[in-house]
């Protein structure tokens, strides 16, 4: 696989999972996801796959970070059981830097095959929307933090986003 190489510098990155981890665990990729999906989403993974460059790590086979903090806060919010974490990552090298917001696009258009291609394919050439929610896929991470490991926690701040629930409950902030 060809990987993006990046600085030496520290980037702190976010990660979403439904496995449980503590400071310091390593965590590594897990194909389990896409077994969990619904019918539209498979279709929205098969078109990724089809159209994924052979220099590319296939989404199953990788680890996806978040980037920004709210964007993973919002990833969060809405996967059932998920654990929100915060992740270190030195002199790793990035096999792909991709937009979530792309997925999304590919999937409001997943019956229409043409329009579907060209999105996949702008996915894996890293082309951004104009408020990119960036996904960083990498073989591994190293926890620094919990961000938060309560479904209490997670259903709260989903229903804050919502509109639904009461402000005066604390949610995690960024820091």
């Amino acid at each position: 696989m060809a990987a993006i190489k990046r600085t030496p510098e520290h980037m702190m990155l976010f990660r979403i999972d439904k496995r449980d981890f503590n400071v310091n665990d390593k965590i590594l990729p897990q194909n389990a996801y896409q077994n969990e999906l619904d019918d539209s989403r498979k279709k929205v993974e098969e078109v990724l796959e089809f159209n994924r460059p052979k220099h590319k790590p296939k989404r199953n086979e990788i680890l996806m970070l978040f980037e920004n903090f709210e964007d993973a806060k919002h990833f969060w919010t809405i996967q059932k059981n998920s654990k929100f974490y915060r992740g270190e990552i030195s002199e790793t090298e990035i096999f792909h830097i991709g937009d979530f917001n792309k997925i999304e696009e590919l999937f409001k258009n997943i019956s229409d095959t043409k329009i579907a291609n060209k999105i996949a394919k702008e996915y894996w050439n890293s082309e951004m929307t104009e408020n990119p929610k960036k996904e960083i896929f990498v073989n591994e991470v190293i926890t620094d933090k919990v961000m938060s490991d309560s479904e209490i926690e997670r259903k709260n701040a989903f229903a804050i986003r919502a509109g639904l629930g009461n402000p005066k409950i604390k949610i995690i902030l960024n820091n």
